[in-house]
């Protein structure tokens, strides 16, 4: 039986020491935390991978006794009633809740900004303030930082993936339905999900298999397809990755991409192929890139649609680029919506089609490492040319660690594969992750707590936008 009271004294004792200079967490009572872990201590005996393991919650779900921010500068939700169906499942699993972790404004943003209230630093460089990529950018600097062992996210355009890639931790964004939205603010409900982030593959498995509703699947499937929409973590990881088809991306796919993170591609492939894996170049009849601006207009009319009466009492505290993307939802009109929302239920398919010849598809997870802060343009779009596809076309997907630059950055690779098949990327990626070491490597945070000091004591301290 894990000793809760001592996990939580742990944690939130590296919470103070580092969250100061990382700002994961939007917030943390530590009565709160200690109130919650005794109660656990005092719960019927409990085991299992998750026991006693904690957890950073990004503040778009609600957790009972915690008011639901949204990252917004005053709550969407005051003191939630209850727990969140995802948070319910692992706290009842015996992880133990930490709090809030930070997130763009209403979980609508890419770059991981937020002005409304703080914004989290990557913790990956000590001497450049880097963007940690949103929107679940706190639950990925927490998990990266060693702050939580794992973090809830949520994923409508590349959410888990994107801070994943940038801060070396490995997310997973289910398929839609697989894991319960209730309790969850929405941003746009075609595309919303929530899903599972730790360092490893094998933690994010455990994970899913406490998330995943047993009740969720296909509709009418084959008992070919039937028998792959059930996932079963322990069979996933145990799983050989030889014998499986990957589909991988011409070159054309990849111009523009940062020749360290097209080099890691290309290293990521040959490791796969040496488990046995069978690469094929193909090119996929929609392209990642074609999938970007349908669900990016997709997503923007729904938000606009759902947050416009906050828009209209909140404007003043809004992150501004938060309230241009929302206000840029209010020209699409509902027969543009439905218009795309056509184009998506005639895409699904096709690809799907396409796809049944592999097991799975691999891209780079974003072209290119995080830039430095100072040089964020949010007209730009960097971070989403290859992960929106998941979302558009309703495939899971799987962010890992396989690379680093010269200044130490983290690079991923993405795996994605056909709906409720998330057990084949378990396999590929725990495969993966058994023969390389890049989940195992840790940022120097002591380095960058020395260096955010001497720069509050020269008064040069680099920071995040407040």
């Amino acid at each position: 039986m894990p000793d809760f009271a001592a996990r939580a004294e742990e944690a939130l004792a590296r919470i103070a020491r580092f969250d100061p200079h990382l700002r994961a967490f939007a917030l943390v009572e530590p009565e709160w935390v200690r109130e919650r872990a005794w109660g656990q201590d005092r719960a019927p005996r409990m085991g299992g991978p998750l026991a006693g393991r904690t957890l950073a919650v990004k503040d778009v779900l609600d957790v009972w006794g915690l008011p639901t921010g949204g990252g917004c500068r005053t709550p969407v939700v005051g003191d939630a009633g209850a727990d969140a169906a995802a948070v319910a499942a692992l706290s009842g699993a015996g992880m133990l809740v930490l709090g809030k972790a930070n997130t763009v404004e209403l979980a609508f943003g890419t770059w991981g900004v937020n002005r409304a209230t703080a914004t989290p630093r990557n913790p990956w460089d000590a001497a450049t303030v880097r963007v940690a990529g949103g929107s679940s950018s706190g639950s990925a600097v927490a998990v990266a930082a060693g702050l939580a062992d794992a973090a809830l996210g949520t994923d409508t355009g590349g959410s888990i993936r994107i801070p994943s890639a940038l801060n070396n931790v490995t997310g997973l964004k289910p398929t839609g339905g697989r894991v319960p939205m209730a309790g969850c603010l929405p941003l746009c409900p075609e595309l919303d999900t929530i899903g599972p982030m730790a360092r490893t593959v094998e933690q994010v498995a455990h994970l899913l298999a406490v998330l995943a509703d047993p009740a969720a699947g296909p509709a009418n499937p084959s008992p070919r397809l039937a028998r792959q929409a059930v996932f079963d973590a322990a069979a996933a990881l145990a799983a050989p990755v030889a014998g499986t088809r990957l589909a991988v991306l011409p070159d054309r796919y990849l111009d523009g991409v940062d020749a360290v993170v097209g080099a890691a591609y290309f290293a990521a492939l040959a490791r796969l192929e040496g488990l046995g894996a069978r690469l094929v170049e193909a090119a996929p009849p929609l392209s990642p890139q074609a999938c970007v601006e349908p669900s990016g207009l997709l997503m923007a009319g729904r938000a606009w649609r759902i947050w416009r009466d906050r828009v209209d009492r909140y404007e003043t505290e809004i992150d501004k680029g938060v309230l241009s993307r929302l206000r840029g939802g209010a020209d699409i009109p509902d027969a543009e919506i439905s218009k795309i929302l056509k184009a998506r239920g005639r895409d699904q398919p096709v690809f799907h089609a396409w796809a049944q010849e592999f097991d799975a598809l691999l891209t780079p997870t974003v072209p290119v490492p995080a830039p430095g802060l100072a040089d964020l343009d949010e007209g730009k779009l960097p971070f989403s040319r290859y992960v929106r596809m998941a979302n558009w076309l309703d495939l899971p997907a799987l962010a890992l660690p396989c690379g680093e630059t010269a200044e130490g950055l983290p690079v991923s690779l993405q795996i994605l594969s056909t709906p409720w098949r998330e057990a084949m990327l378990v396999t590929l990626g725990h495969g993966y992750q058994r023969v390389t070491d890049w989940a195992d490597r840790r940022p120097d945070l002591p380095a960058l707590a020395a260096a955010t000091a001497e720069g509050v004591r020269a008064g040069t301290a680099p920071g995040a936008p407040a």
